[in-house]
């Protein structure tokens, strides 16, 4: 039976709960130092306190350390890792391998998407190598997933929704080229974002200021069913950097769609326990997003990035009717409404994304906007950013997640015993002694004040699914002692669930030798400590170039492969129009490179920068 496991991200403890609450099986979260998002950092006293909260449902914490390291960082982080370890949690997502060339703690190392984890024989070392799970690279499409199944045993994890890198992970150095920031350091400047432009080898201008490297969100929400097939058993979420909102509403969204797929089939379960309940219906295209595509995931050819914008622009919500100094009337799509507080988004005649919040509605269609805004042209498509309504639904605590629990009150000749047992199969005993044994006049008033006090779990995570009363005695027992016999209950389970844990044992000396066509590593390798040089060294490895990062003088160099074509977005693609192929050049800021095209295997790199 394959278990399944929902994956969300947590940029800080507040998230972390959030996620838990509203249905994830696992929360990935940076630690205080060492994580591929510089500013997503978190202490251990924060860790260990999710931990505890996850484990109450039997889900688990995974905590990343992905990026490379110097030799300095490499024993700081080592020594992280055991205190990760005593804080409780169950995983460490890792880059460098570096780290697996030495002692770690006795629990699950994944290897990170930094990794680039792309192909059968790289997973098939990693799994040699020990690791427990492997982040595929989110390039992959179905086939090549079914490719690396076929071929390993090792847990798989696929990115499923939010943002794309538009360069392979683990091999993207254009922010490095450019700023000096590295993102196998934890500080891309995010260069993908800007406005970049696109010239030919005569210097005609294919476009100008667009956001040429964008990519459109993630999104395989249609393709979930599929992924389970192909072999994936845990679902990953990316936004570590996302608000408490975001984590709520996406992985709501999700729960929902995988818990379908599960009751359906009975060759999967879930691997967490409890039941979500939320104030607000789900819907993805409500939270950030950038547009959504599914990617390279059904080799589908398509123009993954919006040119046009960044950020967010929102759904369509239909078109200008007319506007009247700050009055603007609508005609909207069926179905949508509009509030107080909405913020709308629309393209004037130059193309550049602009918007406004609404002030009052004067009618269901008509809204006043808080300042004067220049002339807009009736027709004007418009877009919504922000749900008013919606946000003030997802406000606060909007998600609960409860554990069905059954317990058991009976009676021995010292005085009371509960009996617990949840969904988890923990089950706990408390009894206490009564001093003064007295007998209950009234045995339905008994029973009755047994079940009310008893029944009130409403600040714990359970809910009471049974409860069996067994009378011996009938004896009276006043309303304290029973709320004591409750509270002591809970607080036994709880310690039983955040005290257990599985622990791993490890091979890391274990992986096998390296292939020989892949025995010469180049800066892409990422290597950047004398512990990770020496791993590959003892595997087969002999012409080793150190990573980007290290001191060494950069010519012009490939900063960045990409599934994302320009010459296919341009109608320039040599293999699907009958177009001479031709070199293209992109500049961002005062950076010039050039662009190559891996034809065969349908990859685009950026050269340079160009001197």
């Amino acid at each position: 039976m394959k278990r399944i496991e929902l994956l969300a991200p947590a940029k800080n403890k507040e998230c972390g709960f959030a996620a838990i609450e509203s249905g994830a099986d696992a929360v990935y979260i940076g630690g205080p130092s060492f994580g591929a998002r510089v500013n997503a950092a978190n202490t251990l006293e924060d860790i260990k306190e999710l931990c505890d909260y996850a484990h109450l449902f039997g889900a688990k914490i995974h905590v990343t350390i992905n990026t490379i390291l110097d030799d300095q960082e490499l024993e700081k982080a080592r020594e992280l890792t055991f205190k990760l370890y005593d804080a409780g949690v169950d995983a460490l997502i890792i880059q460098d391998l570096g780290l697996i060339n030495g002692p770690l703690p006795p629990l699950e190392i994944h290897a990170s998407t930094q990794q680039d984890n792309s192909t059968p024989q790289k997973v098939q070392f990693l799994e040699k190598a020990g690791f427990s799970q492997v982040v595929l690279a989110r390039e992959l499409s179905l086939n090549d997933i079914k490719k690396i199944r076929e071929n390993t045993t090792v847990k798989l994890e696929a990115f499923i929704h939010g943002a794309l890198c538009v360069g392979i992970s683990g091999r993207c150095y254009l922010s490095a080229a450019i700023t000096g920031r590295s993102a196998n350091r934890g500080e891309c400047a995010q260069l993908c974002r800007v406005a970049q432009s696109l010239y030919d080898t005569k210097g005609n201008v294919l476009a100008k200021d667009k956001y040429l490297l964008s990519l459109k969100d993630f999104n395989q929400s249609q393709n979930l069913e599929e992924l389970i097939d192909a072999g994936i058993s845990s679902f990953k979420i990316e936004g570590r950097l996302k608000d408490e909102s975001y984590v709520r509403n996406v992985v709501a969204y999700y729960r929902h769609k995988i818990d379908r797929i599960i009751a359906k089939r009975d060759d999967v379960v879930r691997s967490s326990f409890g039941t979500t309940t939320t104030n607000f219906v789900p819907d993805v295209a409500k939270s950030f997003n950038r547009g959504f595509t599914e990617y390279n995931f059904h080799e589908k050819k398509d123009n993954y990035a919006n040119f046009d914008a960044p950020g967010f622009v929102g759904q369509k919500i239909g078109k200008l009717e007319k506007q009247k100094n700050r009055d603007l009337t609508f005609s909207l799509l069926k179905n949508t409404v509009i509030h107080n507080g909405d913020s709308l988004n629309y393209y004037d005649n130059q193309g550049v994304l602009n918007g406004f919040r609404i002030s009052t509605l004067k009618a269901p269609n008509t809204a006043e906007i808080f300042q004067e805004i220049p002339f807009i042209k009736a027709g004007t498509v418009f877009y919504r950013n922000k749900d008013a309504e919606f946000e003030k639904a997802m406000a606060g605590k909007s998600s609960c997640r409860k554990l069905s629990l059954n317990l058991t009150y009976r009676e021995n000749d010292k005085g009371i015993v509960l009996f617990g047992k949840d969904e988890t199969n923990t089950e706990a005993s408390v009894e206490i002694a009564l001093e003064d044994k007295q007998t209950a006049n009234d045995l339905d008033k008994l029973k009755a004040n047994i079940t009310s006090k008893l029944g009130r779990l409403g600040d714990s995570v359970y809910t009471l699914n049974q409860l069996e009363i067994k009378l011996s005695f009938s004896y009276f027992v006043p309303q304290s002692v029973l709320n004591n016999l409750r509270r002591q209950l809970i607080e036994k389970l709880n310690k039983l669930k955040t005290e257990k844990r599985k622990e791993i044992v490890h091979n890391f000396e274990n992986a096998p030798m390296l292939p020989e066509k892949e025995q010469h590593l180049g800066f892409m390798a990422n290597i950047y400590n004398e512990k990770a040089l020496d791993f590959y060294k003892k595997h087969g490895a002999k012409d080793i170039e150190p990573a980007y990062e290290t001191e060494r003088v950069h010519d012009e160099e490939c900063v960045l492969i990409s599934k994302h074509c320009l010459r296919y977005c341009f109608n320039l693609c040599p293999k699907r129009h009958k177009v001479k192929a031709q070199d293209l050049f992109l500049v961002i800021g005062k950076a010039k490179f050039r662009l190559e095209f891996d034809c065969k295997n349908c990859y685009m790199k950026l050269i340079g920068p160009l001197k």
